[in-house]
């Protein structure tokens, strides 16, 4: 099974990596096309919408033709959203044409593949769920720390950084023809939108899945969507690299998440996740209410743990509540309200209009992160007493 899950990691990897290659970039898009902090905001959300009818539809879909017929037009798109990307850096509408199109193809492919991966993984679902959460944010990490050096001192910064996308894509591409299919097509099944939560466990779908999943972008989105914009005025001439490197930070932090979620388990993860997101996000308040920008390194590393920590966690909640014949959608549920997180830079950026400063909004964020840390503790415990149940009665 190695061999088949390693021909999964390839194009999964290439598509992380183009998912955030943009990121760094913006500021550069900012001062060409004198782009005020909303417009940017907005061209990381846009990603999200793009999610929606992708999410809805792809794993459904995968459930019925197969994981990879799903995959292999997902896999292509997202290098066809490089291109655009590439050929459209004067041009707002094109960078908000890549956007959509990226959050397109990460709705297909992320669902699908995890879908798979669950399917071809080892006796431990555990295992199966941190090594999906490394190799997505291994791409979400490398690609800002790239498009980051090469944006700052490279040649064609606009150019280069899609180009190495679209090499990892055709490696991808060449992969993915190698897995093996696991869906066996049932013609009496019809293709259907499908949010695949069984009956019997939509209590814990809504109570331990949603707030676990917000935990997933929630607040890391700040990190690459709002955090760099923010730090531009402060830090000119490397304000780039900084962002890119602040990227790479967040997500490279999820190998010490995947460690402790090995050791306590998702039940302690997923509250934990929230309580290391408040914490980076309060760092964040504090960080541009004093000036203080030493700050947003901990803050990063803080929600890079967090998002890490909610992803396997939430993965591996989808695994106990779901029907196997509705794999494909349950994982497309779970991403829809992870990546609806990915909005909140764009909340905040709005919200901000009418306050006036970032730091009392800021603030409400942290504060309700710690909320849902309340609340996940109770009910991951509740599913946790219930599945332990279960397993005895059979």
């Amino acid at each position: 099974m190695r061999s088949a899950k390693a021909t999964i990691f390839i194009p999964l990897f290439a598509v992380g990596y183009g998912t955030n290659v943009a990121t760094p970039l913006f500021l550069i898009y900012e001062d060409r096309l004198s782009l005020s902090t909303w417009t940017l905001t907005a061209l990381f959300a846009i990603y999200p919408i793009g999610l929606a009818p992708a999410l809805v539809f792809s794993g459904p879909t995968s459930d019925v033709l197969g994981r990879r017929r799903v995959m292999v037009p997902g896999v292509v798109l997202s290098g066809l959203a490089s291109l655009i990307m590439m050929l459209g850096p004067n041009s707002v509408a094109m960078l908000y044409v890549g956007r959509f199109l990226l959050g397109v193809v990460s709705g297909i492919v992320f669902v699908v593949a995890s879908a798979w991966m669950q399917e071809v993984g080892s006796d431990d679902p555990l295992l199966t769920s941190r090594q999906l959460g490394v190799v997505i944010y291994a791409g979400f990490g490398a690609g800002p720390m790239v498009s980051g050096v090469i944006g700052q001192w490279g040649p064609s910064p606009l150019i280069l950084p899609y180009l190495t996308h679209l090499v990892l894509i055709a490696v991808g591409l060449v992969a993915i023809m190698r897995s093996p299919e696991t869906v066996v097509r049932d013609p009496s099944r019809r293709i259907r939108p499908n949010l695949g939560i069984p009956a019997e466990s939509a209590k814990d779908f809504f109570s331990v899945v949603v707030p676990t999943a917000f935990g997933v972008f929630g607040m890391p989105s700040l990190v690459f969507g709002l955090f760099p914009v923010l730090l531009k005025p402060a830090m000119p001439g490397i304000a780039v690299l900084i962002s890119g490197s602040l990227g790479f930070l967040a997500m490279s932090s999820i190998v010490g998440a995947q460690a402790l979620v090995g050791k306590v388990g998702p039940y302690r993860s997923a509250p934990i996740a929230l309580l290391l997101g408040t914490c980076g996000t309060t760092l964040g308040v504090i960080a541009f209410g004093t000036g203080k920008w030493g700050l947003i390194l901990p803050a990063a590393v803080l929600m890079g743990n967090a998002s890490g920590l909610a992803m396997t966690s939430g993965l591996r909640f989808v695994d106990i509540i779901c029907r196997p014949e509705d794999r494909g959608a349950l994982n497309g549920s779970f991403y829809a309200v992870a990546y609806a997180g990915m909005m909140m830079p764009l909340i905040v950026s709005t919200i901000k209009r009418s306050v006036g400063s970032f730091t009392p909004v800021l603030g409400a964020v942290a504060l309700l992160t710690f909320v849902l840390m309340l609340w996940l503790l109770r009910s991951t415990a509740m599913l946790r007493q219930r599945h332990q149940s279960a397993n005895v009665a059979r």
